[in-house]
């Protein structure tokens, strides 16, 4: 048997020509059944333009039902009283700031919903072929790029399906922007506030729970899988701890910051 770290997913070769390239839809469900074949199959075949667009219109769709059923206001108000009372900010700039925010917070965040999706599935991709050419792999840009947006894509379907669900058994405002982390129960951090006192730990451990996230492993494991599927000379395990420990480090960093304020 071959083994995993040169297996040759970048194209077929030999006389046989490769079978024919599936739909979104069916590669889309592979990626929830089969995620090794579907991204074997999506790296000889790349086509960009239908998942761009299905990340973008979720970001933009996600983003737009959020500013619908989160009170916006209330949590930049929230955070502006925050700054006034640690003496960042005088009460003047605090009636300001309020104004020009609400001004262009809901369109803002609409927009940003669908920039910030194709944005991070860019990062990701330009992330892994870093490690790629660290670790000696081959791969090409275009393959990882369609490996982050069906990824993408696959998780975020699940998380706003959730999330739209839950929010729609809540009242308008009722739920507020500092709050959408713990309306969908899959980190630690949420658990830990369901049974705890709030300020029983402290603002550092709380964001290292909170990034502990089932999605966010899940995220991890599909990347990982399709960075190997779609290079030569990279084994899964491999992918999976490039991804993981630059993950921590993300935690870490959110978390340390997050303690300062």
């Amino acid at each position: 048997m071959e083994p995993e770290s040169v297996r040759e997913p970048l194209g077929a070769e030999g006389g046989e020509a490769p079978p024919p390239a599936r739909n979104f839809f069916s590669r889309l469900g592979g990626v929830y059944t089969s995620p090794k074949e579907a991204f074997a199959e999506i790296g000889r075949a790349p086509r960009l333009l239908v998942p761009i667009l299905v990340a973008v219109i979720l970001g933009l769709g996600s983003a737009w039902y959020v500013t619908q059923k989160v009170d916006m206001q209330a949590s930049m108000e929230a955070q502006l009283e925050e700054a006034v009372a640690q003496g960042r900010i005088t009460a003047e700039q605090m009636e300001q700031q309020l104004a020009l925010m609400s001004n262009v917070a809901g369109k803002g965040t609409v927009v940003m919903g669908g920039i910030s999706t194709l944005l991070l599935c860019l990062v990701i991709a330009g992330f892994m072929k870093l490690f790629s050419l660290i670790a000696g792999a081959e791969n090409r840009f275009k393959p990882l790029l369609a490996v982050s947006l069906y990824a993408t894509i696959a998780v975020s379907i699940v998380t706003t399906v959730l999330m739209a669900v839950i929010l729609q058994f809540k009242q308008p405002g009722e739920v507020s922007a500092a709050d959408l982390r713990s309306v969908i129960v899959s980190n630690l951090g949420s658990l830990l506030d369901g049974v705890l006192e709030p300020g029983t730990l402290p603002k550092f451990v709380m964001g290292l729970a909170q990034g502990i996230d089932i999605f966010n492993i899940w995220m991890i494991a599909l990347l990982a899988i399709g960075a190997a599927a779609v290079s030569r000379k990279l084994k899964t395990s491999t992918a999976a701890l490039w991804l993981g420990c630059s993950y921590a480090v993300i935690i870490l960093a959110t978390a340390a910051i997050g303690s300062l304020w």
